[in-house]
């Protein structure tokens, strides 16, 4: 998470930024749990988008092949 005061970065469970001092308040730590949250579905639908673009792609190379041989069987 940010601090608010000097934007430094800051694990989320300090209740005060080492770099200026300031406090951090809860409203500063639910942000960075409801962010860390955000990233981490974000990176599950990423790889089922993943999974599943290369599940329709093996299945049109199967297509292609079977397009292949229907075509040369038709000569």
């Amino acid at each position: 998470m940010k601090c608010s005061v000097c934007g430094k970065t800051v694990n989320a469970e300090y209740m005060y930024c080492p770099h200026c001092g300031s406090h951090l308040n809860g409203k500063e730590q639910l942000q960075a749990i409801i962010d860390e949250s955000f990233q981490v579905l974000e990176e599950v639908v990423k790889g089922d988008t993943m999974l599943r673009l290369e599940n329709i792609s093996n299945k049109l190379v199967s297509i292609e092949e079977e397009l292949d041989k229907f075509l040369l069987t038709a000569k």
